[in-house]
């Protein structure tokens, strides 16, 4: 397993990943109308977009034997209150339960104990993503809050966010 820093010209492969990931973990949750459609050209719009600004945001993809296999994208100091937001975590279906996320989160927290030491990690989990919520119990983040957001499809959905009181809270959670 390789993981190495995102760049502007990665956006068509983390929009792949990034549709395939939605349309297997949020089926039942946005709506089959919005998966079914150019999920992957919409993405590839929002990651072109978000890889060619310059707004301290970055990210990570992950590589198993040269293929990309996951990613996770940050906004270092989001929130007042809760810090760096992890935007974006996703790892494809046959990588999972293998360490992938726990690294990419790894990363994360190492990246974010170097820059922003100062203010927590936290992200955002639609309440309807019961295996997304179990993973980050497991790597030690806490539900600290539940709210209707706007989703993707235009809804408004449950969710909660999930926190970790410092950088070094999750690298420690992650370590392994």
């Amino acid at each position: 397993m390789r993981i190495r820093a995102m760049q502007a010209e990665d956006a068509s492969t983390v929009a792949a990943l990034h549709a395939a990931s939605w349309r297997r973990a949020y089926r039942g949750i946005l709506t089959h109308a919005y998966l079914d459609g150019d999920l992957e050209g919409e993405r590839r719009s929002v990651w072109t977009t978000k890889l060619s600004v310059a707004d301290g945001s970055l990210g990570w993809i992950a590589f198993v034997q040269d293929v990309p296999a996951g990613f996770v994208f940050v906004r270092p100091r989001e929130d007042a209150q809760w810090g760096t937001l992890v935007d974006n975590l996703h790892v494809q279906a046959a990588h999972q339960g293998h360490g992938l996320g726990r690294r990419l989160l790894h990363t994360v927290g190492g990246w974010t104990a170097v820059h922003t030491p100062d203010v927590g990690v936290h992200l955002w989990v639609f309440a309807d993503n019961v295996a997304a919520r179990g993973f980050y119990q497991r790597v030690g983040g806490r539900e600290v809050e539940r709210t209707d957001r706007a989703a993707a499809d235009g809804r408004w959905l449950p969710e909660y966010r999930v926190a970790w009181s410092s950088p070094d809270a999750l690298t420690a959670a992650t370590r392994g």
